[in-house]
C-alpha cells in the first residue's frame, strides 16, 4: 500500500495539460494546483484535540505556495497558526481574504503588500489564475446568521466564496454558505465545472449552541444541478463531532435525481486530477 502523499509529492507531481490537481485537506481545506500556480483554500492544518482527522501535512511544508485564499474568519477556515507559520517563514504567498478580515492577517504578521482584500465584483489574478469572489451567506454567530456580514463591515461582504479559473477548469469553493437567490444563476453565468459545497446542514439543536449552519446534502445537490456543474465535491462534514455531516446522502440523491452530475468524495490521503469535461455553453466566455 502506498504511503500517504506529502505536500512535496503534490507540489512536484506531473500534471497533464489542462488538468488541475485537487487535494481535499479535510473540512473546507483544499490544495489546488494548475495553470502554473499552487493555491491553498481555507487550509485548517493545526493539530488540535477537537479534530476527528489529522492534518495531511504541517503548515510549514506549504509556505512556498503562490497564494492562500480564505473565505471568512472562523478558525477552521482562517487558521491563525497557519498564518503565523507563513509569516515566521518569510513566505511570499499572497493572501486573498474578505476585505473586512484583511486587518486580522496583518495582525498575525502577514505583510500588508501580500494581502489582497477581496470583495464581490472585483476579480483577483494570481499569475494565470483568475479568482472571482462571490458573496456567501453565513454568520460570525447566530446574531448575524445567514447574511453576507456587510452590515458589520460598512459595505463589503464578510463571508465569501471563490470561483477559480485554472487554465479553463473553473472551480467554485463556497466557503461556509447556504443557498440564496441568484447564486445558481451566477455560477451558471461563470460556467463553473466543479463545485465544492458543504453538506453538514443546520438544525435548531446546533443553532442553539451558536453554530451557524450550512447547506444540507439536499440543498447542495440541488444547487450543483441548477448551476450546471459537471462535478460536485461534498465538503465540511468530517472534522468535528459536534457539527457532523456525511456525503452518503448526497451520493444517493445524485444517483437518484441527477445522473448528469458526477459526485466525487476524494481521499484526504492523496490528491486527484480534475478537468473540464464538456464544451463551454454557448455564449459563455
Amino acid at each position: 500500500m502506498r504511503a500517504p502523499w506529502t505536500f512535496a509529492d503534490a507540489a512536484n507531481a506531473a500534471l497533464p495539460d489542462g488538468e488541475v490537481l485537487l487535494w481535499w485537506l479535510g473540512q473546507a481545506g483544499f490544495l489546488l494546483r494548475g495553470a502554473g500556480a499552487t493555491l491553498l483554500v481555507d487550509p485548517y492544518l493545526t493539530p488540535t484535540g477537537a479534530r476527528q482527522v489529522p492534518p495531511p501535512f504541517p503548515a510549514a511544508d506549504a509556505v512556498g505556495v503562490d497564494a492562500v485564499l480564505v473565505t471568512h474568519e472562523h478558525g477552521d477556515h482562517l487558521d491563525v497558526d497557519v498564518a503565523r507559520a507563513f509569516a515566521e517563514a518569510g513566505s511570499t504567498a499572497r493572501w486573498v481574504v474578505p476585505e473586512p478580515v484583511a486587518g486580522k492577517l496583518e495582525a498575525l504578521g502577514i505583510r500588508r503588500e501580500l494581502i489582497e482584500p477581496a470583495r464581490p465584483g472585483r476579480p483577483v489574478t494570481i499569475g494565470a489564475v483568475r479568482v472571482d469572489p462571490l458573496p456567501a451567506h453565513h454568520g460570525i454567530d447566530m446574531t448575524d446568521a445567514y447574511g453576507t456580514g456587510a452590515e458589520h463591515s460598512g459595505g463589503p461582504a464578510r463571508f465569501l466564496g471563490y470561483v477559480l479559473d485554472l487554465g479553463g477548469t473553473r472551480i467554485y469553493h463556497s466557503g461556509d454558505c447556504i443557498d440564496f437567490p441568484g447564486l445558481a444563476d451566477e455560477l451558471a453565468r461563470l460556467d463553473v465545472h466543479v463545485v465544492l459545497l458543504p453538506v453538514n446542514g443546520r438544525d435548531a439543536e446546533r443553532e442553539a449552541r451558536g453554530i451557524v449552519g450550512n447547506m444540507s446534502a439536499e440543498e447542495a445537490v440541488d444547487l450543483a444541478a441548477r448551476a450546471g456543474a459537471e462535478v460536485f465535491v461534498p465538503m465540511h462534514w468530517d472534522m468535528f463531532a459536534g457539527n457532523p455531516g456525511h456525503p452518503s446522502r448526497a451520493v444517493a440523491l445524485v444517483e437518484r435525481d441527477h445522473p448528469e452530475l458526477a459526485v466525487l468524495v476524494p481521499s484526504r490521503a492523496r490528491p486527484i486530477g480534475v478537468r473540464r469535461f464538456g464544451p463551454r455553453r454557448p455564449g459563455v466566455a
